[in-house]
């Protein structure tokens, strides 16, 4: 018996959106192809129009989120766009050896010794702006998590 392709389809939506947490996934490219992919398999019968652009454009603004939530963090916080960009390289190389934590505390202590280099050694100032770089790089998988939750959930009740 062949596995029909709108449970195919509901099944990724659900595994791409626990795949926001995890560090280089395209999690919101992936929900977008799967919402497509099954629409062309109805000829774009299901889910409908509008619905399908509003479930790719929610699919890809997840994306989008994930991407500069960690720069705009980081700059509330007080720390230059440089900064987050060096912390962010040192996140990745940590990510290999110690895996998704290593990736923030790279980004966090980069930006912390940057900030505490550059702020005359005001430990306050530096924890402060490491803070929010890291708390954004975590809320960005959350936010990301529950668009995707929100495309699947949608996309499951339009086409069951």
């Amino acid at each position: 018996m062949a596995f029909p392709a709108a449970e195919t389809a509901i099944l990724l939506l659900v595994v791409w959106t626990a795949s926001a947490f995890v560090p280089f996934v395209p999690s919101g490219v992936l929900a977008a192809l799967t919402v497509v992919g099954y629409a062309y398999t109805t000829d774009f019968a299901e889910p409908g129009l509008v619905l399908l652009l509003a479930l790719v454009f929610v699919s890809l603004l997840a994306s989008v989120v994930d991407l500069v939530s960690g720069m705009v963090s980081g700059k509330i916080g007080g720390a230059s766009t440089r900064t987050v960009v060096v912390g962010t390289l040192v996140g990745i190389a940590l990510l290999l050896p110690l895996g998704p934590i290593g990736f923030v505390i790279g980004l966090a202590g980069t930006v912390f010794v940057t900030a505490l280099y550059r702020n005359d050694a005001d430990p306050d100032v530096a924890a402060r702006q490491a803070a929010y770089a890291a708390v954004g790089v975590l809320a960005s998988a959350f936010v990301q998590a529950v668009m995707l939750g929100s495309v699947a959930v949608v996309f499951a009740i339009a086409v069951w």
